[in-house]
């Protein structure tokens, strides 16, 4: 007998009931699990700070952005499988859902070694043009090509966790980060400090546990017939794969460019010294912990918004969008004086180094004030996403970073040649984003396209494969 799709063990059913109640439902355990994971890599800053010296803490923070732009590229395709699983089990249709789950996995896996092969090549390169210092770049090299190595593991992983949250589950995925954050945190103990690895100790640590996670999601995956993994039907589904890519591709454009923003504004920061880059590297590790919530929330309300719109429920995703802008800044208000209040403490944990530590301050105090204004963009632009149009929240990320947070960083930085011209740039880009996406969302323009086609896919299943 079928399991019907709302019975699955923690699994929450989005069409139903008070949407603030099922969304802070679905997003504690994400919130966890996004602090999990960034808890293991403070742990391991604090552990490559302390046990190598401020040097490979400046390594692994160079790293972080030119990561994410390869990164990036899947984390679209992810968010494609995501609203479409979402629509689907909305619409309680399992043969699309397992068409699409097939198909996804097919991309991520081909992609992802291809992101391996590249990352590795292009790691050299990467770090010249971008004027990594000359006592980091030999670190920031090691650790990144181990990282890069694993980018198909990283890749399958988040397509894979994208399902069950997709499905409204995400206490299977906070287990397995349990498990893959322990092991991380013993390994880099082991790696660096007993064996003397340094920051490549660092990176080995989290090639393996992210290979751990994607065992570990596989096999209960295999449990639910809505998701087991079936070699027969392990190919690319014509008309799941077009959908797949119709919302994935502008979601990876948004990523890579905020990533590549990521990238230059590294570049600048770099012009600044290798305190100045460890300092930066520390703040914005705990950056990341206000932000975490604002993550979570935007996680839960892509799929609470997809799985109404394949119910055919639209008010509730206008409710649960003004419900979750209302958490989201309370929250991050509370959360962003906290660290205002003990920033010097906080970066007294990843290192000693006085010059370090200033410059993580001035980081906080510019960066941190201005999150209260992502806390309200995002779960905006994650209904507007979830209800299957990704272009909008692109094209606004896009006026974001290209049009105000570059330029202004080239101007500013050419005329007063201070590092909190950086930091201002993002005040600035945050401040225009939030006006474009209000005015989109109020104007009320992406309710038209809130229809999935999944009764086109439907008739489409029959076609041959891509």
């Amino acid at each position: 007998m079928s399991r019907t799709p709302g019975s699955g063990r923690g699994r929450i059913d989005f069409t139903t009931g008070p949407p603030w109640k099922k969304i802070i439902l679905f997003a504690l355990p994400l919130m966890l699990s996004n602090l999990l994971q960034q808890l293991y890599n403070t742990v391991g800053s604090i552990i490559v700070g302390r046990g190598v010296s401020h040097v490979g803490l400046a390594a692994v923070g160079l790293s972080g952005p030119y990561l994410r732009v390869l990164t990036s590229l899947f984390m679209g395709v992810a968010m494609g499988g995501n609203v479409l699983v979402a629509q689907f089990y909305g619409a309680k249709d399992k043969a699309g859902l397992r068409r699409t789950v097939h198909s996804a996995i097919v991309l991520s896996v081909t992609v992802g070694l291809a992101l391996s092969v590249i990352g590795i090549l292009l790691t050299p390169m990467i770090l010249r043009l971008t004027g990594a210092p000359d006592d980091v770049y030999p670190m920031a090299l090691t650790y990144m090509r181990i990282l890069f190595s694993g980018i198909v593991f990283q890749m399958t992983y988040n397509m894979l966790a994208s399902f069950l949250r997709g499905m409204g589950n995400s206490h299977t995925q906070l287990v397995i980060l349990i498990i893959s954050s322990i092991a991380n945190i013993v390994l880099t103990l082991i790696f660096v400090i007993w064996f003397q690895w340094g920051v490549a100790g660092s990176g080995y640590a989290t090639f393996i546990s992210q290979l751990l996670s994607v065992v570990l999601i596989f096999f209960y995956l295999q449990k639910n017939e809505w998701t087991r993994i079936s070699l027969r039907e392990l190919k690319l589904h014509a008309a799941e794969t077009k959908e797949l890519l119709r919302i994935g591709l502008p979601t990876a454009v948004q990523q890579v460019v905020m990533s590549l923003a990521g990238m230059i504004v590294m570049g600048y920061i770099a012009t600044y010294g290798t305190e100045t880059i460890a300092g930066y590297s520390a703040g914005n590790t705990i950056d990341m912990y206000i932000l975490m919530p604002i993550q979570s929330l935007n996680m839960s309300v892509t799929p609470f918004a997809a799985q109404n719109v394949g119910a055919g429920k639209i008010d509730r995703v206008h409710t649960a969008a003004k419900q979750v802008v209302i958490i989201n800044s309370g929250v991050n208000l509370v959360i962003s004086a906290a660290v205002l209040i003990f920033s010097g403490s906080l970066l007294g944990l990843f290192t000693d180094n006085a010059a370090a530590i200033a410059a993580g301050t001035i980081m906080l105090r510019c960066i941190v004030p201005t999150n209260i204004l992502n806390a309200i963009n995002q779960p905006l632009s994650g209904v507007i996403r979830g209800s299957g149009d990704p272009v909008t929240p692109m094209i606004n990320s896009l006026l974001m970073v290209v049009v105000i947070r570059i330029p202004v960083i080239i101007a500013l930085n050419r005329i007063f040649n201070r590092i909190e011209v950086i930091y201002v740039s993002q005040a600035a880009s945050y401040i225009c984003g939030l006006i474009n996406i209000l005015y989109v969302y109020r104007r009320g323009k992406w309710k038209k396209k809130v229809i999935a086609r999944i009764e086109a896919m439907k008739r489409a299943a029959a076609d041959e494969p891509l």
